[in-house]
């Protein structure tokens, strides 16, 4: 789909396509294509580094790595019942290692978050400092820049350019999965 919206000059479709195929394949290969369409189309936020592949690892493999967390805690927990019905003791320094292991886990679970993105899908789009039609404009800007979503507000996305906090309407953005 990516080389058929490219080849119409739907950069932003192409790009939107090159992106669920990388989080599904991570590659290097697929990385250079979009920051190749993005340099020859002046696109921003498409800039990429280890750590930003790295993340993709994670997510994809997030389940798996979860999975492992819980099986060795059900093991853990386990194992420290048979030893306790046999009347060992645990040391406190066992115990607040173990229960330090299990805040991890709901953290893992509930609250680790790699960060959201969004392509914009318009033209002619207004990036506002605050989450008012009526606040100070920053920018005005094509489709197919990739922006960083940190919250949103009513109708409003907070997002980060060029560095500065700012906002921009939902309905300009293209969320990334």
């Amino acid at each position: 789909m990516a080389f058929i919206k490219e080849g119409l000059r739907d950069y932003t479709s192409a790009m939107y396509y090159l992106h669920l195929f990388y989080t599904k394949q991570p590659s290097r290969s697929v990385l250079k294509k979009m920051e190749e369409l993005a340099q020859a189309h002046r696109l921003q936020g498409y800039e990429y580094s280890d750590l930003h592949f790295f993340k993709t690892q994670f997510s994809k493999h997030y389940m798996r790595i979860l999975e492992l967390l819980l099986i060795s805690a059900v093991v853990s927990v386990t194992v420290m019942f048979i030893s306790w019905r046999k009347g060992h003791r645990f040391t406190k320094t066992f115990q607040v290692g173990f229960v330090l292991y299990l805040l991890f886990i709901i953290y893992y679970v509930n609250f680790l978050s790699l960060g959201n993105a969004g392509i914009i899908k318009n033209n002619h789009v207004a990036i506002m400092s605050a989450p008012s039609a009526g606040a100070k404009w920053l920018a005005t800007v094509s489709e197919g820049h990739k922006v960083a979503l940190k919250g949103e507000q009513d109708i409003w996305y907070e997002i980060r350019w060029k560095g500065k906090p700012a906002f921009i309407r939902k309905q300009n953005i293209l969320e990334l999965p």
